[in-house]
């Protein structure tokens, strides 16, 4: 079971903000494309105790999700860099 973990501070939002800057250059995402952060717990055996997800929505196809296993506030550009060559696979 997932739960939103995610602060709604302004501290949480420059975070998101912050990964979303970096998602946009880093993946090259142009203006027209959505992009979410969202920080979840989970509490189901095997699962990470909190990850971050950026989900990103091209029009009306289903979005491309990528997962890092780390708090928001902990994730780096090299994070999100990880994401854009391919060393970290999107779910």
């Amino acid at each position: 079971m997932f739960r939103s973990a995610g602060a709604t501070s302004g501290a949480g939002a420059a975070t998101a903000r912050q990964i979303k800057d970096w998602a946009r250059e880093l993946l090259a995402l142009g203006d027209e494309v959505t992009i979410l952060v969202s920080e979840l717990s989970c509490s189901e055996p095997g699962c990470p105790p909190i990850e971050t997800v950026i989900a990103v929505f091209r029009g009306r196809e289903n979005p491309t999700k990528y997962t890092i296993h780390r708090a928001s506030v902990d994730v780096t550009r090299d994070d999100v860099a990880a994401l854009a060559t391919g060393d970290a696979k999107p779910h």
